[in-house]
């Protein structure tokens, strides 16, 4: 066997092994954060409606006769589901099982009231907070440590075709510090940050339905 067939035998079996390689470092399950850490991805159905107003100076109202009132209080709740991932894409193929539940109090600016009409006339972002917020999941309790804060994306426009489905869902993100309280669950005593990334949708009646994609990464805090 000459030189020239050697080497192109050499040439294929390397090429072959470094495919193979390739392939299966591909496959590896691979977390370059630290140890610590502990990643929660989860999706959430809510409902929420109007509760009353609140007017610059902190007053609560139970309607829209003070000229004042600034801000809409919007109680939420609903369910929370472990979610399956594609290990290939990392895109969330949806929720496996129920893991906890969420209550919280959004509140948003009266601006969200055009959300009903055109909004190309809207600001291309609404700000909007949330207080408040009880987290159960897997046997833990997490709260805020401060309000979340978020935007709304009216600019970006609905998420589905309103002419098929009849409904406009507005893309809404938010993020906030938390801290598990009950010491009890798979997550006692940790603390960390919370990331919303959903939709929701108004009804004429102001009623509204969300889905929030969010990532909890929490640690043990150092004593």
């Amino acid at each position: 066997m000459n030189k020239t067939i050697l080497a192109g035998i050499a040439a294929i079996s390397l090429l072959i092994s470094s495919s193979t390689s390739f392939a299966g470092m591909g496959h590896m399950l691979y977390n370059p954060n630290v140890a610590p850490l502990t990643i929660i991805n989860t999706i959430s159905e809510v409902n929420g409606s109007v509760a009353g107003f609140v007017d610059s100076d902190g007053n609560v109202n139970g309607d829209m006769t003070n000229p004042d009132n600034v801000s809409i209080i919007y109680p939420i709740s609903g369910i929370i589901y472990a979610t399956v991932t594609d290990g290939r894409s990392g895109e969330s193929l949806g929720a496996f099982r129920q893991s906890g539940t969420i209550d919280a109090t959004a509140s948003f600016s009266t601006a969200f009231f055009g959300l009903l009409g055109d909004w190309s006339q809207l600001p291309a972002t609404l700000p909007w907070t949330m207080t408040e917020e009880t987290i159960k999941v897997n046997g833990s309790t997490f709260v805020f440590e401060e309000e979340l804060t978020g935007r709304a994306f009216p600019q970006l426009g609905p998420v589905e075709d309103p002419n098929v489905t009849g409904t406009m869902s507005l893309r809404m993100a938010g993020c906030a510090g938390v801290r598990e309280v009950s010491g009890e669950g798979e997550y006692a005593g940790k603390v960390g940050t919370l990331c919303l990334n959903g939709t929701f949708t108004f009804q004429p009646n102001f009623d509204g339905k969300g889905v929030s994609n969010c990532t909890i990464v929490v640690h043990d805090p150092l004593q």
